[in-house]
């Protein structure tokens, strides 16, 4: 039986031999105490509002199960993005984490993860989109993109920059296994925007970002739970091992045969479905069991809930989809993992 970091990488491999189908974050050991993640995220309170270090009112009801931007017309960091400069004080996060002294509880934890079994995952939220929605809300973006393209090339290269400094802080310090990077493209049903503008104003500026990590031996997941089979091919030459919250709403065995997995596909189970307090046992076990049947043989495929980072909402859900997978694992591979 391989171990189920071995699992992994013979499924990556062109012409890879996995014994089983990866259970979900299996493989990955997450990371969570760098840094960059507190410089970015570490105000982030349960019931509290707060501003994040771009300016942007990050709201989180008690009720609620995560922070979420508040972006109003009143409040937007960015009212007119031919006037970005103005507005925009891009935070210094090399100034900021580049001190040695700070790494030091995150590479402790990541020094106790055996590397011969275990991967170790940094993570990376809030991608170049999510950023400008961040700062100047969906519509805005999403307008200006078509109606102030200049503008937002030099916006959008601002955030790139410091999002490959945050990467380059990652892979230079801490020297994971593997990024985790967020950055949603699309709802479940449709791309945000037309694949043409997308390539051209947002995909150019992943490829330094990207190359870097790979460069230095690190995998690229990106986490994306919406609709994005158009830019599957995209994905691929952005150099993405893993897509990662490929939701059923996308074409999953035709984009399986169409990639042949040079791109691994992580996700499939339908969170609306099992991941709420009237689910029962039988719903969830039956939709975690279709995912398998599905997609598994296609290859190139991991099942797992299509959230960010492992667990569930509801947190007796998570085990039986855990639980789920490893009983298909042992009816189909022989092997209960």
């Amino acid at each position: 039986m391989l171990t189920p970091k071995q699992n992994l990488l013979e499924l990556l491999k062109p012409g890879g031999r996995p014994d089983r189908l990866v259970n979900q974050y299996q493989p990955f050991v997450p990371v969570l105490t760098d840094p960059c993640l507190n410089f970015t995220r570490g105000n982030r309170e349960k019931g509290k509002t707060t501003k994040d270090r771009w300016g942007t009112e990050i709201a989180w009801p008690e009720e609620q199960f995560a922070a979420m931007p508040h972006v109003t017309p009143e409040n937007k960091v960015v009212p007119d993005v031919t006037m970005w400069q103005k507005y925009v004080k891009v935070p210094d996060i090399v100034g900021a984490c580049s001190d040695p002294e700070l790494w030091k509880p995150a590479l402790e934890e990541a020094g106790k993860v055996n590397r011969d079994e275990k991967m170790v995952m940094a993570f990376m939220g809030t991608g170049i989109f999510e950023q400008c929605h961040y700062l100047m809300g969906f519509e805005d973006t999403l307008s200006n993109l078509l109606l102030e393209p200049e503008s937002m090339k030099e916006l959008i290269a601002a955030i790139s920059e410091f999002r490959f400094n945050y990467l380059k802080l990652l892979v230079d310090n801490l020297k994971p296994d593997v990024i985790l990077s967020h950055d949603d493209w699309g709802s479940k049903r449709s791309l945000f925007m037309k694949p043409d503008t997308w390539r051209e104003l947002i995909k150019p500026y992943y490829f330094k970002m990207y190359n870097y990590a790979r460069d230095n031996g690190v995998l690229i997941m990106h986490h994306a739970d919406c609709y994005l089979e158009p830019l599957a091919e995209d994905m691929v030459e952005l150099g993405i091992d893993i897509w990662q919250g490929v939701v059923p709403q996308n074409d999953i065995p035709r984009i399986q045969k169409q990639l042949g997995g040079r791109m691994v596909l992580m996700g499939g189970i339908d969170a609306a479905i099992v991941d709420w307090p009237g689910a029962s046992e039988e719903t969830i076990r039956a939709e975690v069991r279709r995912a398998c049947q599905e997609y598994g043989p296609g290859g190139g495929f991991i099942p797992s809930l299509t959230y960010g980072l492992p667990g569930s909402i509801h947190p007796d859900v998570d085990p039986l989809i855990t639980d789920e997978i490893a009983r298909y694992n042992e009816d189909v591979h022989g092997i209960r993992a």
